[in-house]
């Protein structure tokens, strides 16, 4: 395709909307497909509420439960095709959810054929123990409690009941209770999870300890992990420990798909940054400085956890529980700590691009530092959701991140190139940064904020329109063949796609298009922002 051609082309709304669903199109055949492969689906919980505006207290949401749901949601649960104890655990959160107990929600014995006869007698005195009116050792909770107790007096022990039995103390906070019934569990079926959830309940009962003896056990070392050491160090405050864990615990369990998405996102959103650059001299130096950007905007997420260590668990700088404190957390905890470090991380590149000169090139690169800590931070939001944030995450996060630490390294690079003549603006742009993603995050966290959550859409839209003011004021020229418009809807249809195809593995193609497709709708006026503000014209 000619130069001309291609040109006008990817700067045509027709073409741009074609290839977009060309794309989606093929990622829903690649996701249906990958759905089919896995057997066992994350059951949905879509429908069990008679409506989505609930709150957490437990009278509330309680008449909100669609009882009928959520017990085809118990049955197809108990004959998916998961080990036994992940069913119990499944159970137990299902069974909860009718905080009336009003209903049975136990299944017939011939709705849920995939459990054996021994499995079943298990699963019907685990739901009595949960029955019980009170969590407390009074009668009626011993009562409930008899039947789940007897199957672990037979002779021979029926398998799992001692886990459940454990499951049912570990929820009643009755550790000690919980600890004796898995370790009698782990002697009759041998069962790694149960060694797992008996160090769980070590951390609960900060018996470190018995954590360090199980460690030398060859049987319980391979499940104590980096995570559990650096809860332990946190609670000892141990901060070579912290220091020594730092990294590997957060690693600890992570799914390759999220791993995949969150470097997918990072990737697709690098592409981009680099193709606003628009002097060939000083390609090459971006492309060689893209990747340390990007490692040293993810050091800064591990540097952020240890500065909440020291800020929360050191001095006691915690959330709190009320308007104001919450409100303060936001701005000076997480927006100030976070763009601190992000810019702190960028300083280490300020003598090469001092060197060069060049302020489109300093914005791509300290926003590609922002876009390192957004790709890490990335992952963890993934594992919460299964993946179902992703593209709200690529919209708003990464761009986030990146814009607010590309504008504060750009300010600060002027200062310093400047000798010191530029230092008030560099502070200004730091101050507002900080109060802009303060304001993101206070009307999102912050419980008496919420109904102003329409704020921190403006915020966001004001920061969209500042980034990409401050490009077209050091970018004159848009002449490149292939429009960055064009690369940014491809991008979004490509990320689009890769979140389907992900959350299809877990929940199912059906569940994971209308996941989606939902959070394609809510993030529809801020894309037609970003279409709007990136400086090309579309025909």
């Amino acid at each position: 395709m000619k130069h001309r051609n291609l040109f006008n082309r990817t700067r045509s709304s027709g073409f741009l909307w074609k290839g977009s669903f060309a794309i989606i199109c093929s990622f829903l055949v690649i996701g249906t497909i990958i759905s089919w492969l896995n057997p066992t689906h994350t059951i949905s919980l879509d429908g069990v509420y008679n409506t989505p505006d609930f709150y957490d207290t437990f009278e509330e949401v309680s008449s909100l439960i669609n009882i009928k749901k959520l017990q085809a949601v118990i049955v197809e649960e108990l004959n998916s095709q998961r080990p036994f104890d992940e069913k119990l655990e499944s159970f137990q959160y299902l069974i909860t959810l009718d905080f009336g107990g009003t209903a049975s929600l136990l299944p017939q014995a011939a709705q849920v054929p995939k459990l054996t006869a021994s499995e079943y007698s298990v699963v019907d005195a685990f739901a009595k123990a949960l029955s019980a009116p009170s969590k407390q050792n009074d009668e009626a909770s011993e009562t409930h409690l008899q039947p789940l107790t007897d199957l672990t007096l037979r002779t021979p022990v029926e398998p799992y009941a001692h886990y459940a039995l454990a499951l049912y103390y570990y929820d009643n906070a009755q550790y000690l209770e919980a600890i004796t019934a898995i370790q009698s569990e782990i002697s009759t079926t041998n069962l790694d999870r149960a060694r797992e959830l008996l160090i769980s309940l070590c951390l609960e009962r900060n018996d470190y300890d018995a954590i360090e003896r199980l460690q030398n056990d060859l049987e319980f070392a391979p499940f104590i992990n980096s995570r559990h050491l650096q809860e332990i160090a946190l609670a000892r405050l141990d901060w070579p420990q912290l220091i020594k864990t730092l990294i590997p615990a957060a690693y600890v369990n992570v799914q390759p798909s999220m791993a995949f998405l969150a470097i997918l996102t990072a990737i697709i959103w690098s592409a981009f940054l680099i193709r606003l650059n628009d002097t060939a001299a000083h390609h090459s130096t971006l492309l060689k400085l893209a990747l340390p950007a990007l490692i040293l905007g993810v050091l800064s997420t591990h540097l952020t956890i240890l500065l909440i260590f020291l800020q929360e668990h050191q001095f006691g700088l915690t959330e709190g529980d009320t308007l104001i404190t919450q409100t303060i957390y936001c701005f000076a905890g997480i927006g100030l700590r976070e763009e601190f470090l992000k810019l702190l991380c960028f300083v280490p590149l300020l003598p090469f691009l001092v060197k060069k000169n060049n302020e489109l090139l300093t914005l791509i690169v300290a926003s590609l530092v922002g876009l390192g800590f957004a790709a890490e931070e990335n992952i963890n939001y993934f594992e919460m959701s299964q993946g179902a944030s992703g593209i709200g995450r690529f919209v708003t996060a990464n761009f986030l991140h990146l814009s607010l630490t590309g504008l504060c390294g750009l300010a600060l690079t002027r200062a310093v190139q400047h000798s010191g003549y530029y230092i008030n603006q560099a502070i200004n742009t730091f101050g507002l940064a900080v109060i802009a993603h303060g304001a993101y995050d206070a009307f999102i966290i912050v419980p008496e904020l919420f109904e102003y959550s329409i704020l921190t859409t403006i915020v966001f839209v004001l920061i969209v329109y500042q980034f990409f003011a401050t490009v077209r004021g050091l970018r004159r020229t848009w002449t490149s063949p292939f429009s960055v418009t064009a690369q940014f809807s491809f991008s979004l249809a490509v990320v689009s796609g890769a979140t389907f195809a992900t959350v299809a593995w877990s929940y199912g193609a059906f569940p994971a298009f209308l996941m989606v497709a939902t959070e394609v709708i809510t993030l529809g006026i801020l894309l037609v922002v970003f279409f709007r503000e990136i400086p090309e014209s579309i025909q």
